[in-house]
């Protein structure tokens, strides 16, 4: 009998130390996304596509707003999509449904986020840099000419009867006499 025992716990503590941690396990897997994202900027670990779309329905705005982090999110996504280069998850384009090896050997899905970032940096130079910004931009927003244009035309509107008057007076027209019939 205690050997039954014995077994029993042995055997339900090598499930236990098999399972996933509880605190692991009670996370979401969209916090695990930006928790990995946060720790050094990089998305390292592999996470399910379902994952990474959650991450970014869930990413708070502040990190929205001042960082990479949905730009980050989608390069995984595209990545565990195996949506590179126009192939859809083959080594060449229309090659058909599978994980074939891709360019450069290595199996789409499975690059690395440093691996990621560089392509990305490939086909979008300088992104969300000042470098991206046009040499030739306006200065001036045209909005704001806009509005100029209507302040000026509103001002002349304003300024044109007094103007007027002015040159009627400075310039009166000069009228014939009404002339009367004496007969």
């Amino acid at each position: 009998m205690p050997r039954l025992f014995i077994a029993a716990l042995a055997v339900s503590l090598s499930l236990l130390a098999a399972s996933p941690s509880g605190a692991h396990a009670a996370t979401p897997c969209w916090k695990r996304v930006i928790s990995d994202w946060t720790a050094d900027g990089v998305i390292n670990g592999h996470y399910s596509a379902h994952c990474l779309r959650q991450a970014i329905k869930n990413t708070p705005e502040d990190l929205r707003d001042y960082s990479s982090i949905d730009d980050d999110i989608n390069a995984a996504l595209l990545d565990t999509l195996g949506v590179k280069n126009g192939t859809n998850g083959g080594g060449s384009v229309g090659s058909g449904p599978g994980p074939g090896p891709g360019p450069g050997g290595t199996k789409l899905g499975k690059l690395s986020a440093a691996e990621s970032k560089k392509r990305a940096e490939k086909a979008v130079p300088h992104a969300g840099t000042s470098e991206s910004i046009p040499d030739s931009s306006r200065t001036i927003p045209l909005p704001l000419l806009i509005m100029a244009g209507i302040a000026l035309a509103a001002l002349l509107a304003l300024g044109s009867p007094p103007l007027i008057r002015r040159l009627r007076t400075r310039f009166p027209r000069t009228r014939a006499a009404p002339q009367t019939d004496r007969s």
